[in-house]
């Protein structure tokens, strides 16, 4: 909520709150993309870095207009690989 200050008397004010008419999404419908912001969050990335990723093409996203979507199975698959080959570094 944003609270808005209105003068009511002279030297009083009130505070009016309005409601954020943005719906959450829903909690029971899985996310199949999300946005950069979020993607970086996701992987504990900077945004700059996220970016870099996806213009090397190692994590697929799409573009919808001026937002760019990542796909959270190219999150899934990033990191998979990247456990992977540690792994295989470790053995070695």
């Amino acid at each position: 909520m944003i609270p808005i200050l209105v003068p009511a008397r002279s030297n009083v004010r009130v505070r009016i709150p309005i409601k954020n008419n943005k719906p959450a999404p829903p909690d029971d419908i899985e996310r199949i993309g999300v946005s950069m912001r979020t993607a970086a969050k996701m992987l504990e990335l900077s945004e700059r870095s996220m970016w870099v990723l996806v213009k090397e093409k190692k994590i697929r996203s799409i573009k919808c207009g001026a937002r760019v979507i990542v796909s959270v199975q190219s999150l899934r698959e990033f990191v998979d690989g990247k456990v992977q080959s540690q792994q295989t570094v470790d053995s070695e």
